[in-house]
């Protein structure tokens, strides 16, 4: 249990790193959190710098989970398959609620992703597929990364560890947490839709 604890710690600090402010300073030598809707993240760092920018964050986001994964692995070995998600989830806690920052920081879709392909890569592969089939059937994001995690943790039910599931449960309430708003701006129609999804149905009717 105290490797589990002290795996959570560490990878919090990893996550409190948050590439997108160091991109938005670089950039536009201000704040992430002045940019566009605030949120730390490839999305937000995409629309508002481009996708230059958008890559470098996701490239950042992605090596501080696996930097996480890397420390905490050297320090205990013993864990198991389950190490790869305490390390994500310690990295998505960071990322979304920095200390430095009141606690106050991204949605943690790049973090959770790679923690879920780290844990088995094969369902966080088809977690993919099914993020990027809702994205265009739904037009939101939010939904997406919801859904994805859903179907993630549905499937490490049947094939993962229980200690696995649980993690995903975690990912499934922080996932539900950071999208509470864009789940709401859906409903009073202030979110969105995603310009995959639009482009895609674009064409279809363009057909007809």
């Amino acid at each position: 249990m105290l490797a589990r604890v002290i795996t959570l710690l560490i990878g919090y600090l990893c996550g409190s790193f948050l590439t997108a402010e160091v991109v938005a300073r670089a950039w536009a030598g201000t704040s992430i959190f002045a940019l566009g809707d605030g949120n730390p993240g490839m999305a937000n760092v995409g629309h508002e710098l481009g996708l230059k920018a958008a890559l470098i964050c996701l490239v950042g986001d992605i090596l501080k989970t696996v930097a996480a994964v890397l420390i905490t692995g050297a320090l205990f070995p013993g864990i198991g398959v389950a190490h790869f998600g305490w390390a994500g989830l310690g990295t998505t806690l960071g990322h979304d609620f920095p200390f430095w920052h009141q606690f106050k920081g991204g949605k943690g879709v790049t973090t959770i992703a790679s923690a879920i392909i780290l844990m088995n890569p094969l369902l966080g592969a088809l977690a993919g597929v099914v993020g990027v089939a809702t994205i265009v059937l739904s037009g939101y994001l939010s939904v997406a990364a919801i859904v994805a995690i859903c179907f993630y943790t549905i499937a490490a039910y049947f094939t993962l560890p229980f200690e696995c599931v649980i993690i995903s449960l975690c990912f499934v309430a922080l996932s539900l947490y950071g999208h509470g708003s864009k789940l709401r701006g859906i409903k009073d129609g202030t979110t969105h839709r995603a310009s995959l999804s639009t482009k895609f149905w674009d064409r279809i009717r363009g057909k007809r």
